[in-house]
Formats: structure tokens, C-alpha cells, sequence
């Protein structure tokens, strides 16, 4: 196998588990509603509150080695792509206004810490997720090439799954010295050969006759009728392949959070439905603005997330109480931090329960 190496290559420390006690992350709110329907959605799991962590995924990841060893059936990571840029966002409040930072991804073009920033934690990510699991991991041109390295070096090359191109036709490119970039990768890879996998299906534009087909001997051959003529049918839908073409979000879509890296509900519907069912447990570690979490809460999964910015935590918030309070489906939540001096004074300045919009700062 070719192995990618980098300076200072190292794999994560077990001693470091140590220090992850269960006092380690405190709960600092929780939303205990509770429906008829929390014990059907959660067979076997009456206690299980779903999880939103405040702080360093490393962290958390080391920290809930102590439970959750081999029990997420589902990962879905977005994390930096090593863009060079920090994305920048204006805060809206009443009548004042300011500027701060939504997402970091500015390396000053150093690919090792880069590459040993995911290395380390795609290696714990492997120990949490269960026999049955996918991770899906999310990235573009900028180091796609490298993480699938390092993705076969964690995993193995046999357990690739999937090479998904999610094609975003509706992306405004001004490049005038290559084609427009309008495709980001997401590479699926599973723990065992025996995973969880959900055939899809999408709507076609328009019905079409097709061949009728079936399977003989492991060989796909047409299916005839008594007299040797190939029978046709009509199909209206067809299997979901592994180029998706769904719109990047615009400012426009009423779904738009104003969080600059926010992806389409569509995309992590699918990746959601492909690999889980009702009742697993979907993690996603670089949550940004919730939408792989609030997706997993309409259907139906349990979740766990995770994000170091306040901002993301204050929208992933946001949007799964907004979905709560207009569904009246009421599922326990709870959000949890290390609580350090700066995000003591955060929450203590009731941070999240301000009204404030966040735009994109260009």
C-alpha cells in the first residue's frame, strides 16, 4: 500500500484518554421535551438524550472514546479543505452591527499540520464507528487527493466504498485561466465489509421505456417473452449513481443560514438515507451550521455533533428548536462544553439566547 507521510507524522496518543474523564464536557443546556414518540424513535435507548458539544473535536472525539467505542452507525466530517481563506461573517444585532470569523482554514501553506490535523482525528473517528458504519468525508480539489491517502492508510484501501461527485451547477465561477471548479468529492468508506448500504432512488424529468432486465448466473441479461421478444417497461425513477447534481446554497433559499460553508439539505439527506436507519446514531464533527444534524433529526436518527465556533453552535440551536416548535415533535437535547473562562463568559453573557442575524461577509 502507498502510505502518505509528512513532518512530524504521529498517530494519536492513548495516554491522552486519560485526561478525558466523564466531568471532562458539562451539560449547559438541555431540551428535555418529551412526545409519545421519543420510545419509538429510540427503541432501546430510553435515556438518550441527543448531543451537541462546544469545543476542540479532538477533544470531544478522545472524550467520548469512554462511551461510544464502536457505536456511531453513521460519519458524515466537512472539515477545512485547506482553502487558504477564513471565512468571514457580519453579525446583525438590533442596531449595531460587527464583523467576525465563522470558519478558520488559513494553514499559511502548511500541508503537515494540515495533514497530521486530520490524520489524528480520522484515526479516532474509525475507533467510534460501529461494525455496520460508513464515514463520509467531505472535501474539493484543494487536498482531496491527500485525505484519500490518508483515508486508505486508516481504513484500507479494500474498504473504499464510494468516490460521490456532488456537481453544484449553479456556483458563479470569474476564473478566466481554468474551467469552472463546480464539483466537490465525498469519499465513503466502511469499517467491515458488512455496512449498513440503502439503495436510492431518484425521480426521472420524464417517464421512460426501458428494457426489462434481470439476473441470471450473476450476468444481467434481458428479459424476453414466450416468442423471444424483449419486454419493455415504463420507469419513472432511477437508481441514485455516484454523481449528484444539487445546487450549492444561495442567500435566496429559504434554508439559508447565512453560515458561509452551509451544504445543502439534499446532499446529507441522501448521504443520511443511504447509510443509517431510523434510530442510529449519525455524528457529524465539523457540524458548521447543523445541517447534517437537523437533517439526521427529521429522519428520525439520533445525533451527535460538534463545533468549535459559537456561531455554529448558536444556529445548529436555532434551526433544531425552530424544526421542534413547528413540528411539535419534541426529541431531548442537550448542549455540552468544556467550560473554560471564555466560554463561561459566553454563556454567561446569554449569548445563545440572543436574536441576531448572520450574513456572509464577501
Amino acid at each position: 500500500m502507498v502510505k502518505l507521510t509528512w513532518t512530524n507524522k504521529k498517530d494519536p496518543n492513548p495516554q491522552d484518554l486519560k485526561k478525558y474523564n466523564l466531568d471532562v464536557f458539562k451539560q449547559f443546556e438541555i431540551y428535555s421535551f418529551r412526545a409519545n414518540k421519543v420510545q419509538e424513535k429510540y427503541q432501546n435507548s430510553d435515556h438518550w438524550n441527543n448531543k451537541l458539544y462546544w469545543g476542540d473535536n479532538l477533544d470531544v472525539l478522545y472524550y467520548l472514546l469512554n462511551n461510544f467505542d464502536n457505536k456511531i452507525d453513521l460519519i458524515y466530517i466537512d472539515p477545512p479543505f485547506f482553502s487558504g481563506v477564513n471565512y468571514k461573517i457580519k453579525i446583525e444585532e438590533h442596531d449595531k452591527s460587527y464583523d467576525s470569523i465563522a470558519y478558520y482554514d488559513h494553514w499559511n501553506r502548511d500541508l503537515d499540520s494540515y495533514l497530521q490535523m486530520l490524520y489524528e482525528r480520522i484515526k479516532i473517528i474509525k475507533d467510534l464507528l460501529s461494525n455496520t458504519g460508513l464515514i463520509f468525508i467531505h472535501a474539493d480539489w484543494h487536498a482531496n487527493h491527500y485525505i484519500r491517502l490518508i483515508i486508505d492508510e486508516i481504513f484500507g484501501e479494500n474498504r473504499f466504498v464510494n468516490n460521490i461527485i456532488w456537481y453544484y451547477y449553479n456556483k458563479y465561477s470569474a476564473g478566466k485561466k481554468n474551467l469552472p471548479r463546480a464539483h466537490d468529492t465525498i469519499l465513503v468508506y466502511s469499517k467491515t465489509k458488512n455496512y449498513t448500504f440503502n439503495e436510492l432512488r431518484i425521480p426521472r424529468k420524464k417517464p421512460r421505456k426501458q428494457l426489462k432486465r434481470e439476473m441470471v448466473n450473476g450476468v444481467l441479461k434481458n428479459v424476453k417473452d414466450e416468442h423471444g421478444h424483449v419486454i419493455y417497461r415504463i420507469v419513472s425513477d432511477k437508481k441514485l449513481d455516484d454523481v449528484w447534481k444539487i445546487p450549492c446554497m444561495q442567500p435566496a433559499s429559504k434554508e439559508w443560514v447565512g453560515f458561509p460553508t452551509q451544504k445543502h439539505h439534499e446532499l446529507l439527506e441522501r448521504i443520511i438515507k443511504i447509510g443509517s436507519n431510523e434510530g442510529d446514531i449519525v455524528a457529524d464533527f465539523f457540524c458548521g451550521s447543523g445541517t447534517s444534524l437537523l437533517m439526521a433529526e427529521k429522519l428520525k436518527r439520533r445525533w451527535v455533533g460538534c463545533d468549535i465556533s459559537e456561531y455554529s453552535i448558536y444556529l445548529t440551536r436555532n434551526r433544531i428548536l425552530n424544526y421542534q416548535k413547528q413540528t411539535q415533535n419534541y426529541y431531548p437535547f442537550e448542549i455540552l462544553t468544556n467550560l473554560n473562562t471564555e466560554r463561561r463568559s459566553i454563556i454567561e453573557s446569554g449569548f445563545f439566547q440572543k436574536e441576531f442575524s448572520i450574513k456572509r461577509k464577501k
